[in-house]
């Protein structure tokens, strides 16, 4: 046991001196590779400083070689298209999705049992409320009807003997009303046929189409069991599930901005139609509704919609296309435009970019009202390079 103890103290021993070696050599490698992309950043950095103030001085020198008339490389000018900046309102949206659902929707059933003896209506067929779209066989009905009817006719007949009896005063009390309560009885049992056999007429409870049909000719149908849906597509809601954090900006009346993939082309401005009172707990959102006009029956239901929800609104701000805002390692900016000497001179210009909204960015900083902004061929051009203006209608 002594040489085992030995050798496991020993073994001890190396790995406390051993780990320590290694834990410092990983440190300074991790070190050495933080200070090695440090420098290759600080490198790249000094190396673009170097390209903007090298094309400074080109195009300097290339304007001075324009002005005494000699023919350059760059003589040929980019053209680009400016634009005025002016202060303009700026509203600033999130977006979320919704899904289309039909205002009004019916399934039909029957209200007693038998067999379907016809089905009027295909899937797909427009139907006008009240409308027959299928009928029930009634064939017993309609014979017990044609029997009440026959001994109808009887009792009629014997009631109005034994009125002009009684009116004249012959015959008993007894007889006369005999007469007219088996009249009327038969009248009652009449009435209730046929409201029995009313049942095995179904009708469409609304105007709309007849989206699926459930059950074919010759089936046995009962209380209860769908037979078709019919659909209204007149009116529909969109329905979206709003998180909890946009509460505040979500109210009823508050008007927002639909779209839909499937027409890339239609936008609406739909007031909000309904919010929901509870917060789902699975995903913290609650139910926001619109209601829509759809009268070219365009919109379906089930339809994916885009709706964009407003946070809140600047009345006079600095507003530019966020596609022209470039970003390098001094900050964001766009290319403006400047006149030098009888030349149209870009620049670059560097902005305090602000929040973005359908394509457009608000601008906080660095881009005063009346500056000229390049929003045609600012990819093509470079800072201080001699530009040509086209339809320059910005004096």
């Amino acid at each position: 046991m002594k040489p085992f103890l030995k050798r496991s103290s020993v073994s001890i021993g190396l790995l406390l001196f051993i780990v320590p070696l290694l834990i410092q050599s990983c440190q300074q490698g991790t070190a050495e590779e933080q200070n090695s992309t440090e420098a290759i950043k600080r490198q790249i950095s000094g190396y673009r400083n170097q390209i903007n103030t090298l094309t400074v001085k080109v195009n300097d020198l290339e304007r001075e070689l324009i002005a005494r008339g000699v023919q350059t490389g760059r003589n040929a000018q980019t053209l680009v298209s400016l634009e005025r900046i002016t202060n303009q309102p700026f509203q600033n949206f999130f977006k979320t999705s919704g899904t289309v659902e039909a205002v009004n929707t019916a399934t039909i059933s029957p209200e007693t049992n038998g067999h379907i003896r016809r089905v009027y209506v295909s899937k797909g067929d427009a139907v006008s409320r009240g409308q027959i779209v299928a009928r029930l066989s009634a064939s017993v009905i309609e014979s017990n009807i044609d029997e009440i009817k026959t001994s109808l006719r009887l009792a009629e007949t014997v009631y109005e003997r034994q009125k002009r009896l009684w009116d004249q005063q012959i015959g008993s009390e007894i007889q006369y009303l005999e007469a007219k309560n088996n009249l009327e009885s038969l009248q009652g049992r009449l009435k209730t046929l046929e409201s029995q056999k009313d049942l095995s007429v179904l009708r469409a409870p609304i105007t709309g189409f007849v989206d699926e049909i459930f059950i074919k000719e010759g089936e046995l149908a009962m209380p209860g069991t769908p037979m078709m849906d019919v659909i209204s597509l007149d009116e529909l809601y969109i329905n979206a599930d709003i998180s909890e954090a946009y509460l505040p900006y979500v109210t009823e009346g508050q008007s927002v901005i639909v779209r839909f993939p499937a027409w890339p082309g239609t936008e609406l401005e739909v007031p909000v139609h309904r919010t929901g009172h509870v917060i789902n707990p699975e995903n913290r959102s609650f139910r926001m509704q619109l209601r829509i006009d759809n009268p070219d029956n365009r919109f379906k239901p089930n339809m994916m919609a885009k709706i964009s929800i407003g946070t809140f609104s600047v009345e006079n701000a600095i507003v530019v296309p966020s596609i022209l805002i470039g970003y390098d390692a001094q900050g964001h900016y766009v290319f403006t435009a400047k006149e030098d000497g009888g030349l149209m001179i870009a620049n670059k210009t560097y902005i305090e970019r602000g929040p973005d909204s359908e394509g457009k960015t608000m601008v906080n900083a660095g881009l005063p009202e009346g500056t000229l902004l390049i929003t045609q061929g600012y990819h093509r051009i470079t800072n201080g390079e001699i530009i040509r203006v086209e339809n320059n209608q910005t004096k």
